[in-house]
């Protein structure tokens, strides 16, 4: 059944117009696990249909770029499962107002997910179904807790004071 997958995987990554990198490791269990890149934006929706029926979609993260990347200020990953197997499918939206295609057409789990990215880093999602904020009111720019809280603040203080005088501008008041 692995050997199945793992072809499924490369005959998919192959039928992408663009092309794309494809990478293998696998952990002390001998999971295997996909690791694509696609050189084009533009191929993730034929990758997200060719992937089902087998496929389906996790979750999606976004973060800032590898320094190495030099055209890129972000980087999406899409992680997959195909029949137990992780295929994480790696984009990076590149120009001043960086934009990916919605993938919730094939993938209805990418609604969420797409909304918060959108929200969080500012990443346009063109042709989302549903493009309206989560958590920010409409007046409140996107980006908003990239620029006030990055993430690595957030995590590094989620239990102390500190996120909360980060947020608030201010010294609290110890109890």
């Amino acid at each position: 059944m692995i050997n199945t997958m793992k072809q499924r995987v490369i005959n998919l990554v192959d039928t992408m117009p663009k092309g794309a990198e494809l990478s293998w490791t696998a952990d002390l269990k001998e999971n295997q696990f996909a690791w694509v890149t696609l050189n084009e934006v533009e191929d993730l929706p034929l990758f997200a249909e060719k992937i089902l029926p087998e496929g389906r979609l996790v979750t999606i993260s976004a973060c800032n770029a590898k320094a190495e990347d030099k055209k890129a200020f972000h980087e999406v990953c899409y992680h997959f499962v195909i029949k137990g197997m992780s295929v994480t499918v790696t984009l990076l939206p590149t120009g001043v107002e960086p934009s990916v295609p919605s993938i919730t057409l094939w993938h209805k789990s990418a609604d969420w997910a797409e909304r918060e990215m959108a929200e969080s880093y500012g990443i346009t999602v063109r042709n989302h179904p549903n493009p309206r904020p989560l958590f920010l009111h409409e007046t409140v720019q996107s980006e908003a807790m990239e620029r006030l809280v990055p993430l690595s603040t957030m995590t590094n203080s989620a239990s102390t004071n500190s996120l909360w005088e980060k947020i608030m501008g201010e010294k609290g008041e110890e109890s």
